[in-house]
């Protein structure tokens, strides 16, 4: 492995390489792959990009710092950096780094899932993969990334391995093509990392933290007082992401937090049915239903009559 030989040489291969390739519902844009060599002390501002940034240190170490936490990454560690995360870098003289960097970003395939569905149906991807591969979404996969933990990882799956065999293969001079695809085999490893990372937390949490945490998501949605509920309020008031909080809550009561708001909000649409002065619009609005026509159609299908119905079988049983 010749570091500097492969940066002189291969800069015109590696931007070429840049650019998106289409995989399942996702389609991946490689922003930048860079090698990296320092050869003196240096700082690199805080700052955040809109783009997903993965640091593999070679040999050497550097410091990061992620929001507020500093965390020094040794040689054959590496870290992620979702889009919109603070952070910043100290290059040390005493033992300078040298490492690879890649940039990338992702969508959706046009006329596939969007992102908001895509991020609450992504809840249990690891359990559904696990029964049924086939229906498994690579863009529900790399969304899982946008909450990676900030710090450095011990390499235990293989990446330096990848790493090599990507600048190897482009000093062969295969195509950008082959190239990306070797690419996204890493994002399938840094996506499976992420599934081992949150069960191990899980697996590790007492029992009374666990519950607490319930606790607290089953008290914020039953306290609305007819208000429409916010979900992303509720993350950010316990210091999560919405995607983390739905994936914790679906795997420690097997519900999603969108199923648990329809279960509170149609069971305080059944309290208001009995008030024959509201309207079935204002049912709707007060329960939190963003509109009469989801609302209906959620009734329906949870109590096999529509809203209307259900109000005339109420007055007629207590009549």
């Amino acid at each position: 492995m010749d570091l500097r030989k492969w940066r002189n040489e291969l800069a015109p291969q590696l931007n070429k390489i840049c650019g998106e390739i289409a995989v399942g519902d996702a389609v991946v844009d490689w922003v930048d792959i860079v090698i990296e060599q320092t050869g003196g002390s240096g700082k690199c501002p805080p700052h955040a990009h809109t783009w997903y940034e993965f640091n593999y240190v070679l040999s050497g170490r550097m410091q990061t710092r992620f929001i507020d936490q500093d965390v020094m990454v040794y040689a054959d560690e590496f870290f992620l950096i979702p889009p919109g995360m603070t952070h910043a870098h100290d290059y040390s003289r005493e033992d300078p780094h040298e490492g690879i960097c890649l940039r990338w970003r992702f969508r959706t395939m046009a006329g596939t899932l969007d992102e908001e569905t895509a991020g609450e149906t992504a809840n249990n991807w690891a359990q559904n993969k696990a029964a049924k591969p086939e229906n498994d979404s690579f863009f529900r996969r790399l969304n899982r990334l946008k909450d990676w933990p900030p710090g450095a990882y011990r390499d235990d799956y293989g990446i330096r391995s990848l790493l090599i065999q990507l600048f190897t293969e482009a000093e062969k001079g295969r195509s950008p093509f082959y190239l990306r695809l070797l690419l996204v085999q890493l994002l399938e490893v840094l996506s499976g990392v992420t599934a081992i990372h949150e069960a191990s937390v899980l697996a590790s949490e007492p029992a009374q933290a666990r519950d607490a945490l319930l606790r607290k998501v089953e008290v914020y949605l039953e306290d609305f007082r007819g208000e429409r509920l916010n979900v992303e309020a509720l993350a950010a008031s316990l210091h999560m992401s919405y995607g983390h909080l739905s994936r914790v809550y679906k795997q420690k009561t097997g519900r999603t937090l969108i199923e648990e708001m329809n279960r509170i909000r149609l069971a305080k649409a059944c309290e208001l049915l009995q008030q024959p002065s509201l309207l079935i619009k204002e049912v709707a609005e007060q329960a939190g239903f963003p509109d009469i026509y989801y609302f209906s159609k959620a009734f329906k299908k949870k109590y096999g009559v529509s809203p209307l119905a259900y109000r005339k079988q109420q007055i007629n049983r207590l009549s």
